[in-house]
Formats: structure tokens, C-alpha cells, sequence
């Protein structure tokens, strides 16, 4: 069995007489990238300042590398890389400076993989951070980040705003210096199309909760959409086992479906269908479907 490098326990966060995250219990594999997803509200933000003791949780416990995130933070936050949304630096240090001050907190740290970095995103080392675009910072706390070489990388929808080119730049830095070293990206973001091209794991949190996880390409494989044509009327019912959701046309009938096996088509042609075409959806579509209501995975 894969160890499991961050976990949560029952995880739960109120804000007053809100609840931004309830009984959240998940466990990410070590090496893996995995995507945590959600919509705007959903929990993502919460859960991970929960993780690295930004704030305590209201019940529950969560660990990182083995390590109690509210006990052993300090220890925790030395094997662990974290770059949110909108990092906050100091304006007036150059990029070298703003390297040398974070570099000091971390015995670990590796200046050639510095260097490295630096180099190959082409940061301008003299500039100040207050004279960088938002995708050269972005840039920045990549290195930040990664410098120390952690155990683990989280991300917070950190390319959020930034153009197609800076986004690719930056996932396939990230990605290629985890995987080099072994290590293990937690990924949270509401562009699934990015997701879906770096991602081996996906979990879905909705209005707090968690909807799915799963292996992504498990995950394509078991959600399709059925195509059936039927030359006369089409049937009030399907015999289609994990039916999601039914949308009828003048002469076919759109079926999406979790839990796909290859006999779906041979039990729709039984049932009065001419034709069955089975379509693959997006990470994207698949979301969608979660969102609106498909069933709870432990």
C-alpha cells in the first residue's frame, strides 16, 4: 500500500454559525500530484491553511509527513513548500534578496537548485518584486517554494490570473522538480483543464464536503456519456445502472453515467436503442456532474 503523506481525520472548520468544512476525511499518496478541487466557497483555501496551522480547526486532526499540523507545526513547515494565491512579499527587495532572506529559514536549502530555477524561468535577480508582473512573482514563490526542497509542495490556486504561457511554464517547472526529487504536490485550483494535464489524483469538495476522489484516469474510464438514438420513442426509463443524468432529444437520449461498463450499450439496444455512442467527458464535464449532485465517495 502507497504511504500516505498528508492526511485528514474528520476534519471539520466552523466560522460562527458557519461551517466552511465539515467531517472532511482524506488521504493524499506520497509522489502523487494531486488535485484538489472545488468552486469558489467550496473549502479548498480553509482546509489547506488548516494543513500548514494558518488556522486551528474546529474538530478533527490533520498531518503532514506524519507530523501533527497544530503539535508539530514548526517542524512540519521545514518539510513543507507552500505557495498560495496571492503570496505577500516584500516590496522593496529585489529578487535575489527576497531568495537569500528565505533561504536563511531553511538549513535544507540548495542553492545550485536555486540557481537551476532562477535560470530556467528567467528571473531577473536585481530587480525589485514591486517591478515584477504578476507571472514573474508567481515565478518567484516557485522558487521560494521548491528551494528547500520539500516532502511536500501545496499549492493554493496559485496560477490563478496568469496567461496560458506563464500557467504551462510554471506547472511544468513544478512538476518536473517535485518528480525529480520524489516528492508529493497537493494542487488546489478551479482550472481543471491544467489539473487534468498534471494530475494523477483528483478529490472534489463541495459546499464543504467531500464529493469524490479518485485516481483521474480510473475516474475518466468510469464516467462516459451514452449517445442512444431511437428510430421511434424514446423509453421514460433506461437499464442503466449509476444513470447520473437523462437529457432527451426528438430522436436520442443523452445518458451520463458513473460506474461505465462495456455492456451498457448491449442493455440500451435491448431496449429499443438503433445505435449507441459512447463519449468520453473532461475533467471539466465530470466536475460539473459531481457538483450538481452525484453521489458521495468515502
Amino acid at each position: 500500500m502507497t504511504q500516505s503523506v498528508i492526511v485528514m481525520e474528520r476534519f471539520t472548520k466552523h466560522y460562527g454559525d458557519r461551517t466552511a468544512v465539515e467531517e472532511l476525511s482524506l488521504q493524499v499518496p506520497a509522489g502523487s500530484v494531486f488535485g484538489f478541487l472545488g468552486q469558489n466557497g467550496a473549502g479548498k483555501t480553509t482546509t489547506i491553511r488548516a494543513l500548514l496551522n494558518l488556522i486551528r480547526p474546529t474538530s478533527g486532526r490533520l498531518s503532514v509527513v506524519g507530523l501533527d499540523s497544530v503539535s508539530d507545526s514548526v517542524a512540519l513547515r521545514r518539510r513543507v513548500g507552500y505557495l498560495p494565491e496571492q503570496p505577500e512579499y516584500y516590496p522593496w527587495m529585489s529578487v535575489d534578496e527576497i531568495l537569500r532572506f528565505n533561504a536563511s529559514f531553511y538549513p535544507s536549502w540548495d542553492r545550485d537548485l536555486e540557481k537551476r530555477l532562477v535560470d530556467q524561468l528567467g528571473l531577473p535577480r536585481e530587480r525589485k518584486l514591486r517591478e515584477l508582473s504578476r507571472g514573474m512573482q508567481a515565478k518567484v514563490g516557485l522558487v521560494l517554494s521548491l528551494g528547500s526542497r520539500p516532502d511536500v509542495l501545496i499549492l493554493d490556486d496559485p496560477t490563478s490570473g496568469l496567461d496560458a504561457v506563464v500557467r504551462r511554464e510554471f506547472l511544468e517547472a513544478m512538476i518536473a522538480n517535485v518528480h525529480a526529487e520524489g516528492g508529493t504536490v497537493f494542487f488546489s485550483t478551479q482550472l481543471l483543464h491544467e489539473v487534468e494535464r498534471v494530475a494523477d489524483e483528483v478529490a472534489v469538495l463541495h459546499e464543504g464536503r467531500l464529493r469524490l476522489r479518485s485516481n483521474l484516469e480510473e475516474l475518466k474510464a468510469t464516467y462516459k456519456r451514452l449517445r442512444a438514438v431511437y428510430p421511434d420513442q424514446i423509453p421514460e426509463s433506461f437499464p442503466v445502472p449509476g444513470l447520473v443524468r437523462a437529457e432527451r432529444n426528438a430522436h436520442y437520449a443523452l445518458l451520463t453515467v458513473e460506474g461505465f461498463t462495456p455492456d451498457l450499450p448491449a442493455r440500451l439496444a435491448e431496449n429499443g436503442a438503433a445505435a449507441v455512442e459512447v463519449l468520453d467527458l473532461s475533467l471539466e464535464e465530470i466536475f460539473i456532474e459531481v457538483v450538481k449532485g452525484a453521489p458521495t465517495h468515502a
